[in-house]
């Protein structure tokens, strides 16, 4: 199995955020970026292998002023079952978050990035 095919049957099969995290690590993950306007998002593993996965979604616009209260909102929101991906991202992108890195090498955490400030979250597993 390529890179791709692993991540793709991470998502398939994981139970939630944690468990999801839990599975990209096996698989070697160190972190990801996801570009919120386009959906597109990069996979890092050690030793510089990375794969970078194209989204096949309609582009969306970003606020130009960052909102760390609908931020904070959007992810609790996702983390209650309450919106699905796509939601959460048109949610984010609402509160102006730009693109958000997840990482999982030292202290597992995400961090929502937009214009003039950031948002950031351990992972808890």
């Amino acid at each position: 199995m390529v890179l791709e095919e692993h991540i793709q049957e991470a998502y398939r099969i994981a139970t939630g955020y944690p468990d999801l995290v839990a599975k990209l690590i096996t698989i070697g993950v160190q972190s990801y970026t996801v570009d919120v306007a386009t959906g597109i998002v990069l996979y890092r593993f050690d030793n510089g292998h990375h794969v970078l996965h194209q989204a096949q979604k309609i582009a969306r616009a970003v606020s130009d002023e960052f909102s760390y209260e609908q931020t904070v909102q959007a992810v609790k929101d996702t983390q209650q079952g309450k919106t699905d991906y796509p939601a959460f991202l048109d949610s984010i992108a609402r509160a102006g978050v730009r693109f958000y890195e997840a990482t999982f090498v030292g202290n597992l955490r995400v961090t929502y990035i937009g214009v003039g400030g950031f948002y950031e979250e351990e992972i808890p597993l």
